[in-house]
């Protein structure tokens, strides 16, 4: 049971420093209001506190299983960041007008 224990707090804590980035790129693709280079960095330092923060207690806390959590931690955070990549991909993809060329060229 400890196992599954270490995998579910690992997902968990991967999703959550996952969290301030995508946040911000959420805001970025819905263009309402662009996000600054310094909240960039700060969403940057602020999910890395928390992941490494974690794996630290992880190794402290889970002598066995901290490579679960770990591993964990890290699909999730990955599989958040897939997810915002398919979007942004079908957003640049379909987010032309009929009509409309992405090469700026006129339609004629």
């Amino acid at each position: 049971m400890e196992g599954a224990q270490a995998v579910f707090f690992g997902a968990i804590l991967g999703l959550l420093g996952a969290l301030p980035p995508a946040v911000l790129f959420e805001r970025a693709l819905r263009k309402a209001r662009t996000p600054s280079i310094a909240a960039g960095l700060v969403s940057i330092a602020v999910s890395f506190v928390i992941l490494a923060g974690a794996l630290f207690l992880a190794k402290s806390l889970l002598h066995a299983d901290a490579l679960l959590f770990g591993c964990a931690e890290v699909t999730a955070f990955l599989l958040v960041w897939v997810f915002e990549a398919v979007r942004a991909w079908y957003d640049a993809q379909h987010g032309v007008r009929q009509g409309e060329r992405k090469s700026g060229e006129s339609s004629r």
